[in-house]
């Protein structure tokens, strides 16, 4: 009983200087993402989460950490159900799939459509959920395999997935 005490009172000691590892957020500050495109340019990358908010820096963690600066209260990147690569984008799925911000079980797609809509492409996306994840990738990867991931095409006004497998 005596070593509770002691944690909980360290505990509370760190909490008031600030120096636990999480923070306090206010929930009504979030802004849960439900799309994530991400291109890569030369030396740079773009982030977009739809609504106009996006932002550019020459490494994915730079562009999303000025993401967070433009947007009004607090993207929420783990609440994210894709993310999208544009083509060509070399080294973008590495670097996506490495990113810890992302939720490991989100769907990763790819698409040579430079500047989709988040918004309407999250809503076709949401009714054709990929079961190729950023989790599989990252292990396919780590195994030294080429993953096959799907690729998101314009078709008819619309979308289509392309399944990775033809």
């Amino acid at each position: 009983m005596k070593k509770l005490l002691g944690l909980l009172l360290a505990a509370g000691i760190l909490a008031g200087l600030g120096l636990l590892p999480f923070r306090a957020v206010d929930a009504a500050r979030l802004l849960p993402v439900k799309t994530v495109i991400v291109t890569r340019s030369g030396d740079s990358y773009t982030v977009d989460i739809g609504a106009g908010v996006k932002a550019a820096g020459r490494t994915l963690r730079e562009a999303l950490d000025r993401l967070r600066e433009a947007v009004t209260g607090e993207a929420f990147l783990p609440t994210a159900e894709q993310v999208v690569i544009t083509e060509p984008a070399a080294g973008a799925v590495e670097a996506v799939t490495e990113e810890t911000e992302f939720r490991p079980a989100a769907g990763i797609y790819l698409t040579p459509e430079q500047s989709p809509d988040a918004a309407e492409l999250g809503e076709y996306l949401a009714s054709h959920p990929s079961n190729v994840t950023i989790l599989a990738v990252r292990a396919e990867l780590a195994a030294g395999r080429t993953p096959r991931i799907p690729r998101i095409l314009a078709a008819d006004g619309g979308y289509r997935v392309e399944d990775p497998a033809q």
